[in-house]
């Protein structure tokens, strides 16, 4: 299989912009005739993805197309945000190896879809890329109940829409729907990592009990003693019933970008190590009570460790896991027809300084790869879905394998 098509425009007229995409997607040789695509889009183009989404079909009437809108979009070595711009690539994939879908919690397929792909579609169902919808209820369940349905159980992808809820996706079709992207049978080979956005301020704990989203006891200790520790507040400081001298005791220098917890399943393999902690948001403190009330739900034996917003650890770890994959690459003879990238919409240029400078750091460790994905509201990974991370995902074929 030859390496995937990929381009990326932007342009304050939508059609300006999908014309200057449709060229760099036939650009290097004949028009690709069938194939998977994957279309992003911006805010600003929201509204327009059903349109570009009919250019698209009318340019390449073999290909079925499924994408949605996002926070902003990316590209090899280049992310946009804030303006009307778009990335897709076309996956030449084997026959019958992909299926499309959408569906609140399953695998409902698009049988009525066109195209050669479609037609002859196999129900196998190994991996999926999914784009889901933010607002949907019982969200985190839908995603897992999609991920039991999957021989893997590996699922890579992200929430998607930007600031608009309910916004159309793509599944052959524009749908509104809660969870919708395609799925592969084991000929399509992939690899896949997560990176953090965020660094540990101290060790692990386990949460010994909470309740809804409090976490009342870690180690057996009252949730808010323990992280005081963890912060190194004074001594004097952390047996207090004050609110506001406690938050004033705070290290604010260390907690500039944010006070976090990650989370870990007690039955999860340690090896993968922090990588693998979802992240979310504390959101306040009771003195009184001397426990934490956070973004998620925690479970009695969940490993907790509390952690902030990192530069330098996010470029270290994005490092890590390029790094990684090149190294597995090398090992297996493999090389990489194409990537999907789905990064938090608090990453990017917010975090790493600069516009494009993530994407810029996958370029130089794995090469100028073809590459497409967004910026989400949040990441999904196997069966979780996570925040401040980003999730890399290779397509991947034997180098000896260099047919059509």
């Amino acid at each position: 299989m030859h390496a995937f098509r990929y381009g990326h425009a932007a342009h304050p007229d939508w059609r300006a912009a999908a014309e200057a995409l449709m060229a760099r997607l036939a650009s290097g040789g004949p028009a690709p005739t069938a194939g998977l695509g994957l279309l992003y889009v911006t805010e600003r183009l929201a509204e327009r993805l059903g349109d570009v989404a009919t250019l698209l079909r009318e340019r390449f009437p073999g290909v079925q197309w499924i994408g949605a809108s996002a926070h902003g979009v990316c590209s090899t070595g280049v992310e946009y945000s804030g303006e009307a711009a778009l990335a897709a690539m076309i996956c030449a994939l084997p026959l019958g190896s992909w299926r499309v879908f959408s569906g609140e919690r399953g695998l409902a397929f698009d049988d009525g879809a066109s195209g050669p792909t479609a037609a002859g579609a196999t129900a196998a169902a190994f991996t999926a890329v999914v784009h889901a919808e933010p607002t949907s209820p019982d969200l985190a369940d839908s995603v897992a109940a999609l991920a039991a349905q999957l021989d893997t159980g590996f699922l890579f992808g992200g929430l998607v829409g930007g600031s608009q809820p309910d916004s159309e996706q793509l599944a052959g079709r524009l749908v509104r729907s809660g969870l919708s992207g395609a799925v592969f049978d084991e000929r399509v080979r992939l690899l896949s990592r997560v990176t953090q956005g965020c660094a540990p301020l101290a060790r692990e704990h386990v949460i010994s009990q909470c309740s809804s989203n409090y976490i009342q006891r870690l180690d057996g200790e009252p949730a808010l003693d323990v992280l005081l520790a963890d912060l190194d507040v004074a001594a004097e400081v952390r047996d207090s019933r004050d609110g506001d001298e406690i938050l004033r005791a705070l290290p604010a220098e260390r907690l500039s970008n944010g006070l976090m917890v990650g989370l870990a399943p007690a039955d999860r393999d340690r090896g993968i190590g922090f990588a693998d902690y979802t992240v979310r948001n504390v959101l306040g403190i009771d003195p009184q009570n001397r426990l934490l009330a956070i973004a998620a739900t925690p479970r009695p034996g969940d490993r907790a460790v509390f952690c902030t917003r990192d530069r330098s650890a996010a470029r270290a770890d994005l490092i890590r896991i390029c790094t990684e994959l090149r190294e597995e690459l090398e090992a297996e003879s493999l090389r990489v027809l194409g990537a999907h990238y789905v990064s938090c919409v608090a990453r990017g240029e917010q975090l790493f300084g600069a516009p494009g400078a993530e994407l810029g750091i996958v370029a130089h460790n794995l090469g100028e790869i073809p590459l497409v994905g967004f910026y989400a509201n949040g990441e999904i990974a196997r069966d979780s879905v996570y925040a401040y991370t980003g999730v890399l995902t290779l397509f991947v074929a034997p180098r000896q394998d260099s047919g059509a």
